[in-house]
C-alpha cells in the first residue's frame, strides 16, 4: 500500500462520514430537527453513557462540529471519567479534516486541552481506545513549534498504526 493510500484509508476510518456523499436537506415544518444514521462505538465509558456518546459520534460524521461538542460535554457531564469523550471533543475541535487552512491558536488551544484530558484518562480505556486517543493528540502536540502539515502526517501516520494493529 503506497503511503497516500495509507492516508486516505486512516482519514476514511476517522471519519467514515468521508465514504458517503454530502447530504444537505431541509427539515419540513413539524418534522423532527436531527436526523442521524446509526453509530456504535464501543468504548469503556460506563454503559448508561453509551447512547449519549454514540449521538455524540453520529454529529462528528455530520459534521456538526458545535453540536458534536455540545453532545461530548453531556457524555463527560454524565461520566467523568470518560477518556473518548475528550477525544471526540479533541477530534470536533479540529472540525473539517479536509478544509484548507491553518486552524487557529484558540481552536488548537482548546483541542489539545480536550486531547489532554483524553490522555490523562487514557490509563482507564482499552488499548484500542488509547491508539484513537494517541492518534488526536498528534493533530494537537506542539502546534506552537510544529507546522499543521507536520502535525497532519503525524495523525495519520498514529491512525494507519490503529488500523494496523
Amino acid at each position: 500500500m503506497t503511503p497516500m493510500a495509507v492516508a486516505a484509508a486512516a482519514i476514511l476510518l476517522a471519519f467514515p462520514a468521508f465514504a458517503a456523499y454530502s447530504q444537505d436537506h431541509a427539515h419540513p415544518a413539524g418534522a423532527p430537527t436531527e436526523t442521524l444514521g446509526t453509530v456504535h462505538f464501543a468504548t469503556s465509558c460506563a454503559p448508561r453513557v453509551a447512547p449519549q456518546f454514540d449521538r455524540a459520534v453520529a454529529l462528528l460524521h455530520s459534521f456538526e462540529f458545535g453540536a458534536s461538542i455540545r453532545a461530548f460535554n453531556e457524555v463527560v457531564a454524565a461520566d467523568s471519567t470518560c477518556a473518548m469523550a475528550h477525544w471526540g471533543i479533541a477530534l470536533s475541535r479540529w472540525t473539517n479534516p479536509t478544509a484548507a487552512g491553518n486552524r487557529s491558536v484558540a481552536q488548537l488551544q482548546q483541542g489539545r486541552l480536550a486531547a489532554d484530558a483524553a490522555v490523562r484518562l487514557g490509563a482507564r480505556a482499552s488499548e484500542r481506545e488509547r491508539g484513537y486517543i494517541h492518534a488526536v493528540s498528534r493533530l494537537y502536540h506542539d502546534f506552537e513549534n510544529t507546522n499543521q502539515r507536520t502535525r497532519i502526517l503525524a495523525y495519520e501516520r498514529a491512525m494507519n498504526e490503529l488500523v494496523m494493529r
